[in-house]
């Protein structure tokens, strides 16, 4: 996604330019919203979408706040409105493309069959558990940060996270 360089009114506060934010944070919001969606027509949409919200909103960006997890939270309410138009759930499958981290020492078809493992065990978790688990481990957000994304409570937010930790490790004993 290319802005116009039409100058101070593309900045956000301290000056950073919009096309700057959106070129360091781009990857990072298509992500969770592809891990959330399983769907890449939906992360193209609401990450464009979130990028405009955030244009739009620039001027509720309070410098010195992490630029990421305001992202995040312009991205979670996106997708929320969207499911909310739809009154749909979807599974969200996990690319193996887009998985991060360094897994045990495994061959290739080792270590994608294990990103399958742990894929279909994040897309089993409930929707609120797993934008925790993804905003935590794959994203570093504080949980202070994951609370404000997703509307919660700082304790709500590692309540979850810990259920997130037990499902996966009850629904992976002995696969890998």
């Amino acid at each position: 996604m290319s802005l116009p360089d039409t100058g101070a009114e593309n900045n956000l506060c301290g000056g950073i330019p919009f096309a700057d934010v959106v070129e360091r944070h781009w990857k990072a919001v298509y992500r969770l919203v592809y891990r959330l969606t399983g769907s890449a027509h939906d992360a193209d949409d609401l990450t464009q979408e979130t990028f405009l919200r955030a244009l739009g909103r620039r001027d509720t960006f309070r410098s010195g706040t992490n630029m990421r997890a305001w992202l995040m939270t312009i991205a979670s309410n996106a997708l929320f409105d969207l499911q909310r138009r739809r009154k749909t759930a979807r599974p969200v499958p996990l690319d193996g493309d887009l998985a991060q981290g360094d897994g045990p020492e495994a061959g290739p078809a080792e270590q994608a069959e294990l990103n399958g493992l742990l894929a279909d065990a994040i897309a089993r978790l409930p929707q609120t558990q797993r934008a925790v688990f993804l905003l935590r481990s794959q994203e570093g957000l504080s949980f202070r940060e994951i609370a404000g994304a997703l509307d919660l409570t700082e304790e709500t937010a590692r309540w979850h996270m810990l259920q997130a930790r037990r499902q996966l490790l009850a629904q992976l004993d002995g696969q890998l």
